[in-house]
């Protein structure tokens, strides 16, 4: 299936390697939680933006407007990778929240992620080309 989609992630450029909570908690996560990551993005980046459903991909409101969540289960607890479409075709992931009772955990995630946000949007260099081969 071709790529349609494709996906950068938040990070900042520490000595010797691009600090990210989005990469560590991939890295460190269990097999499950890898493999339903690589799962789920590789769905998104064979469809266009349009066909991306709330099974998959919800629009966020209230004190999280202006954020994305990618939805997954793994481990028993609901990944939800906070992020926007940078452009049409490519997603930014800002933050690694995971949702516990209908709420963010961290409770700070929405905060954290639009931060981030505009701090990506004055500076492209926090944007790095996501790490995982999707094809």
């Amino acid at each position: 299936m071709p790529l349609i989609s494709s996906f950068s992630y938040y990070g900042e450029k520490g000595a010797e390697k691009v600090e990210s909570d989005v990469r560590d908690t991939y890295q460190n996560g269990s097999a499950r939680l890898k493999a339903r990551t690589l799962s789920r993005l590789k769905i998104l980046a064979g469809l266009p933006r349009a066909r991306w459903h709330e099974g998959y991909f919800k629009k966020l409101s209230g004190l999280c407007d202006g954020l994305w969540e990618i939805r997954f289960e793994a481990d028993n607890v609901q990944q939800r990778p906070l992020g926007f479409h940078v452009s049409e075709n490519e997603f930014v992931i800002l933050f690694w929240a995971r949702e516990k009772g209908g709420k963010f955990v961290p409770k700070k995630a929405c905060e954290i992620a639009l931060k981030r946000k505009d701090e990506l949007l004055k500076n492209g260099n926090l944007k790095h080309a996501l790490w995982l081969a999707l094809e």
